[in-house]
Order: structure tokens, then sequence, then C-alpha cells
């Protein structure tokens, strides 16, 4: 499964581009504080062509340590497919416009047809910057490993791809 995903513009609507201080970020990312995202992008399994729609939600648990959950249905072709991730990510606590993340993930996708449910681990690195007081940007690299993998179905059982994000938080 070769993806790339790309975030949708509606939250740019609320987002106030331009220059932001570097003391936003401790909002952005504070303990306490809840964040919400769509996403869309493109995506491919099996020679089938994808349009993939996501959601998800985070919550703060202290500055900078995010634990939130996120899904996403790719539909257009078949099966159709679903996916449902807990994560964690950490916003690392330094004083720059571009703030770096780590993060690690379990993912559960389910696929509506005779395929086995597939089971994933991952970790994903990149920079935040803040577009706005409740709102900011991700860049960054994702790297996914699949748990139980049968060769014979899937062309890889590990997959590095790019991800890119708009995120409100408040």
């Amino acid at each position: 499964m070769r993806r790339i995903v790309l975030t949708l513009g509606v939250f740019l609507i609320f987002a106030r581009a331009g220059n932001a201080q570097v003391g936003v970020e401790k909002s952005l990312f504070g303990q306490g504080n809840t964040r919400i995202a769509a996403s869309g992008g493109y995506a491919s399994f099996n020679h089938n062509d994808y349009f993939v729609l996501g959601l998800g939600a985070g919550y703060y648990l202290w500055d900078g340590l995010e634990a939130g959950v996120s899904g996403e249905t790719w539909v257009g072709s078949k099966p159709t497919i679903y996916t449902l991730s807990p994560q964690l990510n950490y916003f690392l606590p330094v004083e720059l416009q571009w703030k770096p993340y780590l993060g690690g993930f379990y993912k559960k996708t389910f696929y509506q047809t005779d395929f086995s449910n597939l089971d994933s681990v991952g970790a994903r690195a990149g920079f935040a910057i803040p577009l706005a007081s409740h709102a900011y940007a991700t860049a960054g690299a994702v790297y996914e490993k699949f748990l139980n993998c049968d060769s014979s179905i899937y062309a890889n059982c590990s997959q590095t791809y790019p991800e890119f994000g708009v995120s409100l938080s408040y």
C-alpha cells in the first residue's frame, strides 16, 4: 500500500496565515488543549486507486505530549477500507518557529472483503509551524510496519511516506 496524504484546506479558512510568534506555540501544544483535524488525499492498494477521507482528535496530557486517535475511510474502489489509529505525539520544547515533533501509533485496518484485517505500528517525525493562535501545519515522514503481513498479498510489509496536515488546537 503506497499512499500520499494531503490535508483538506478547509481549516485554512479558520487560520490567519502569516508569521506566527514563538509565544503562540505554548498555547497550541499546551496541557489541556484539544486538537481536531480533517484530512483527505489519494492512496492505492492492490492496484486500485482510492480517495481517502480522515478525521482525528487529540488531547494534550502535558505541554507538548498529545494522545489522540484518527480514522480514515478509503472510497472509490473495492474493497472499501477503514482504519482506526490511536497515537502519541510529542512536540519538542524548543524555541523555534518550526517545532519538531516525534510520534508513534498503532493502526487497525479493516477491509470490506475476504482480506484479513491488518495491524501495523509506526513512527513519525517532522515539524509543526503555527499558522495562527489556534492553528498549525505539519510536514513530516512516517514509517509503518505491518504485523503478520502476508507477502503473497502485500508487495511490501513496511512503507515510508510523507504526511502533511493542518490542525486546530483549543
